[in-house]
């Protein structure tokens, strides 16, 4: 009995660390998908004049399930709501951020976008757009630099902390 215990914190610990390591390469790859669904937007709005609200649904049907979800919501909100681009973005991120694994840099760079969006001409919103994707190069430099040094470490750490426990446990 005491064996199965053992191996089953061990095992839970285990996982755990698995977790932690998985999160830092979806955050990688979350950030990747960002960076392409902007590239999309910047395609629709400036080079295919395509309104928002199409843009937004265009881009969601191609980027991704998790980033899919919010340009798609953006899209319903803008054709259904009588509030502006910027608050409709805005209250979108806030109820979809928990769902992903961005950390509060990448959260932000979405927020500082969405204040901007659809108040201003073309060449600016294109401006807008570029910057969001240099910003989110960067983060991905810094997310695949996180995803290297801890990715091992938060897997070897949830073995070893579950073996930890169980000795002091004997």
């Amino acid at each position: 009995m005491k064996l199965a215990g053992a191996l089953l914190i061990i095992l839970a610990a285990t996982v755990f660390g698995w977790e932690f390591s998985s999160r830092l390469s979806r955050r990688t790859r979350q950030i990747r998908e960002l960076k392409l669904a902007f590239e999309a937007l910047e395609t629709e709005m400036v080079f295919g004049m395509t309104p928002l609200p199409l843009a937004c649904s265009k881009v969601g049907k191609q980027a991704g399930p998790l980033l899919g979800r919010f340009f798609e919501k953006v899209a319903d909100g803008l054709c259904t709501e009588e509030a502006s681009a910027s608050e409709i973005w805005q209250r979108t991120l806030y109820t979809w951020k928990d769902t992903s694994d961005l950390s509060a840099a990448e959260i932000n760079i979405l927020q500082q976008f969405g204040q901007t969006l659809g108040q201003q001409d073309m060449e600016n919103q294109r401006k807008q757009i570029r910057l969001a994707i240099s910003y989110f190069n960067q983060e991905e430099e810094q997310a695949a630099e996180s995803q290297k040094k801890y990715e091992s470490m938060y897997k070897s750490l949830g073995f070893l902390g579950g073996a930890l426990i169980v000795l002091i446990m004997l």
